[in-house]
């Protein structure tokens, strides 16, 4: 009996202990697990790395170095609203890119002895909206932030973790006030018809503030891709595109003979080809940044599964055999521009009775990517053909205040007025030949100055 109770207390003090110990064990996890939750639970958006009321503290010019004195103004971000040099957005979209700060600041072209780097890696936010807001702000640490604007440095303070809601409504009302008085331009490239070679123009029309629209034009096809300029031309022999616009040096190159483009956006080039020896003409498609004859795009990658079934519902419903149809076939397409709008054009090389046949078709594809986006307007082509009959294209602005008009002989600007075009144009400009639309973009506040800008340099080295 001595030795079954000195047993039975052994085993009573091991499970004791061992329920204190399972006790602490447990209440150590569970502690453990609500810190982890917690944090994780802490930053419900990145944007709010961001968010707060902001004070300009220094300006540097990043090309002698120098700084400027520092004004009174301020920076406002939060999630549903960003306003930045006199320029806002009431919907923005955030993207938060962790980066080698120095290779950041080479990439953009900054000479990195001009400003002090604290730290190897920065969080680079780029803030944009559906319209023309573009910017992206550097954050250096969690009370100071910069930016790159106008070939300067600017660093800011916070001042607030918060925006005034009574700031937020001034501003919009400024802005709303000030709508006369926008920096609205309009790119558009085109190529020549009829002649023998084929080349290449853009035009810059610009309208800011009350003054009456300027034009200027220059060689070649350049577009802005958020605020990032690139140059696209032709030679000969072969397509290129450049980043280094202004001494046109530094060039990626496709090798095409008789190429022709027709359409280009910041992500994309279609090209038209025509080979004398086979008696082909060829369409092709290609991301811009990736242009080698290897990186052709097929349609799976622009129109995915589906729009490859739509191309064999096409050549059938064409009367065309599917049965030939290859992998080249199915990067034989492109885009073109017709009756107002883009259109996808392929060529179906067909055979029948040992004889090749090779016809163009036209290919009901919705892309899956953004290589272009067809916004409907208030303005109906109708309503435009009124106006003026020998209309060839046009080109509404998002806000719908303006209209660019092209016919064979030239270019037209009008204002629009509660949905009506103007009676006369605001601005017109002749073209020496008939020409086809390629690319064209609009831009307004912040991009349309910086476009400028950049375009003017082009003309001048012209």
């Amino acid at each position: 009996m001595r030795h079954r109770k000195i047993i039975l207390s052994s085993i009573g003090i091991s499970l004791a202990f061992l329920i204190i110990l399972l006790f602490f064990v447990l209440r150590g996890n569970f502690f453990r697990y609500t810190d982890i939750n917690s944090m994780i639970l802490e930053p419900k958006s990145n944007s709010l790395l961001i968010s707060g009321t902001w004070k300009l503290t220094s300006i540097t010019s990043l090309s002698d170095g120098s700084e400027e004195k520092s004004s009174d103004d301020k920076c406002y971000i939060n999630e549903k609203f960003v306003y930045f040099e006199k320029t806002s957005t009431s919907n923005p979209n955030f993207k938060f890119r962790q980066l080698n700060f120095k290779n950041y600041l080479l990439y953009n072209g900054i000479i990195t002895d001009k400003i002090s780097i604290d730290s190897d890696e920065v969080i680079v936010v780029s803030i944009k909206d559906e319209r023309n807001f573009y910017k992206e702000f550097i954050i250096l640490n969690k009370n100071k932030i910069a930016t790159i604007h106008h070939k300067k440095y600017y660093v800011f303070e916070k001042i607030s973790d918060d925006v005034d809601n009574d700031v937020i409504d001034k501003l919009k009302l400024n802005e709303s006030s000030n709508n006369t008085k926008k920096d609205i331009s309009f790119l558009i490239g085109v190529k020549s018809v009829g002649t023998k070679d084929v080349d290449y123009e853009t035009f810059l029309i610009r309208k800011n503030g009350n003054d009456k629209p300027t034009a200027n034009k220059i060689n070649g096809l350049f577009v802005n891709n958020q605020n990032k300029f690139f140059l696209v031309n032709s030679t000969k022999d072969s397509i290129y595109i450049t980043n280094d616009y202004i001494n046109n040096t530094t060039k990626n190159i496709l090798d095409i003979k008789n190429a022709t483009i027709n359409f280009l956006s910041k992500n994309y080039i279609s090209i038209e080809s025509y080979n004398s020896e086979t008696n082909k003409k060829n369409y092709s498609i290609y991301k811009i940044g990736n242009l080698s004859e290897e990186s052709k795009m097929s349609i799976k990658d622009i129109a995915g599964d589906r729009g490859e079934k739509a191309y064999f519902n096409n050549i059938r419903k064409l009367g065309y055999s599917s049965e030939n149809v290859n992998s080249y076939d199915m990067k034989n397409f492109g885009v073109k521009r017709n009756n107002f709008n883009w259109f996808f054009k392929g060529i179906l090389s067909n055979y029948s009775n040992d004889n090749f046949v090779s016809s163009e078709i036209d290919l009901d594809l919705i892309p899956n990517v953004d290589i272009f986006t067809n916004k409907s307007s208030k303005i109906s082509k109708l309503k435009v053909k009124e106006k003026v009959q020998n209309v060839l294209d046009y080109f509404v602005s998002p806000d719908e205040s303006m209209i660019v008009i092209l016919t064979a002989d030239d270019i037209s600007m009008y204002e629009i007025k509660n949905n009506e075009i103007g009676t006369l144009p605001i601005f017109n400009t002749t073209l020496k030949n008939r020409r086809e639309v390629v690319t064209f973009q609009w831009t307004n506040s912040i991009s349309s100055e910086l476009t400028y800008t950049e375009f003017m340099k082009i003309k001048q080295v012209n």
